[in-house]
């Protein structure tokens, strides 16, 4: 073997444990997103495999150990081919976001069967390529149709950049399938080349990809409330200005402060799983009387609000009425029959152009207005502006 080629698959080793600790680093940012690490450690476990089969055994061979590239050779494809079915994991885990189907599990014994019955029947390079060439551009089609899936920019550009490096891979793990079959094994300069600048690029363009799905969920996270999947107070400001910016100031707003009565005692009584419990199945209750309109956020505690802006904000009193009667009427889930109740407060007659501050605050005294008159009601109060 060319001594350049044996050097240049010893960095590529390298660089996929440099990459392998770039991929688990942007996983542990956002922990909830799927095939992150499976790719790095997939990769990894690739690329060892098949600088053992084509590096290692090689150099054996010409130094006279047989029995030691024999094995080099079945072992390296062995971990080759089930590093390439770890990638097509990977695609399937990340383009969807979801766990693995039972026929997608399938594919990995797939995969480290076709390189045991190689080993088992003949155990030699050509048959081993063959296995390896197969699940090769196996996986290449899985992860290209499954690519199609990322469609959103910014991910976009580079999800199709993969599409296309792995179309280029099945073209060029495909050429070497006659030499397989006709027992001619052997590594062309250019032929590695090719190949590892198009995995550099796919690495490249994975590495952007989990990159820009993990600054989004941490996006997401600082913006909604952990619990109820809500905006919090910063995404409530920030989801604002952008209609402030994208609407004429003299829309109509109105804000619908709401307090859910006696939750301390809930909490107390029940326990805070209990007080969790009930915080979200609110927010679904209020949420089917939204339907999509406004915004809805939770302050804090047991304390939300909902914006309405435009036409919509006409209907915030018949709003929170609805909301009132829907919540007094659901089920909650705590271990005995305990009412659950909402305090309303209505800011109306507000626009875009008035301070929000100031329209919350007339809310919130509306809201203290149905708590002073027993709780379980609506109280409205109209914006004044002072000035």
């Amino acid at each position: 073997m060319d001594t350049d080629v044996y050097h240049v698959l010893l960095s590529d080793c390298l660089l996929a444990v440099v990459l392998f600790g770039l991929f688990w680093y942007v996983a542990n940012l956002s922990r909830s997103l799927r095939g992150i690490v499976t790719w790095g450690s997939a990769h990894l476990i690739y690329t060892l495999g098949a600088t053992m089969l084509d590096a290692f055994a090689p150099a054996l061979a010409q130094s006279g150990r047989t029995a030691a590239a024999w094995y080099a050779v079945n072992v390296g494809t062995l971990l080759a081919c089930a590093g390439m079915m770890g990638l097509a994991w990977s695609i399937i885990q990340f383009a969807h976001q979801r766990a693995l189907s039972r026929i997608e599990l399938a594919l990995m014994p797939f995969a480290i069967a076709l390189s045991l019955l190689a080993w088992a029947l003949r155990g030699t390079t050509d048959a081993q390529g063959i296995a390896l060439s197969t699940v090769e551009v196996t996986a290449l089609c899985l992860m290209i149709w499954h690519l199609r899936a990322v469609r959103e920019s910014p991910g976009r550009l580079p999800a199709r950049l993969m599409m296309a490096g792995c179309a280029a891979l099945v073209l060029l793990y495909g050429s070497v399938a006659p030499g397989w079959i006709g027992g001619e094994f052997g590594i062309d300069p250019i032929w590695v080349s090719a190949d590892l600048s198009i995995w550099f690029m796919l690495n490249f363009c994975m590495l952007m990809l989990t990159s820009l799905r993990a600054a989004e969920s941490l996006r997401h996270g600082a913006m909604h409330d952990v619990l109820t999947g809500l905006l919090n107070r910063r995404g409530l400001d920030t989801e604002l200005q952008n209609r402030i910016d994208r609407m004429p100031t003299d829309a109509a707003l109105a804000v619908i402060a709401m307090d859910l009565d006696r939750f301390k005692s809930i909490n107390d009584r029940h326990g805070h799983a209990t007080g969790d419990a009930v915080l979200q199945s609110f927010a679904t209750a209020v949420q089917s009387c939204l339907q999509g309109q406004g915004l809805f956020a939770r302050l804090g505690g047991e304390e939300f609000v909902v914006l309405l802006i435009g036409p919509d904000a006409s209907m915030a009193p018949l709003l929170a009425e609805r909301i009132r009667e829907r919540v007094a009427g659901a089920s909650f889930p705590m271990p005995e029959a305990y009412g659950v109740s909402v305090s309303i407060g209505v800011c109306q007659g507000g626009s875009l152009r008035d301070p929000f501050a100031d329209l919350l605050r007339t809310a919130d005294q509306a809201l203290y207005d149905a708590k002073r008159g027993g709780r379980d009601r609506v109280a409205l109060r109209q914006w004044q502006y002072a000035g």
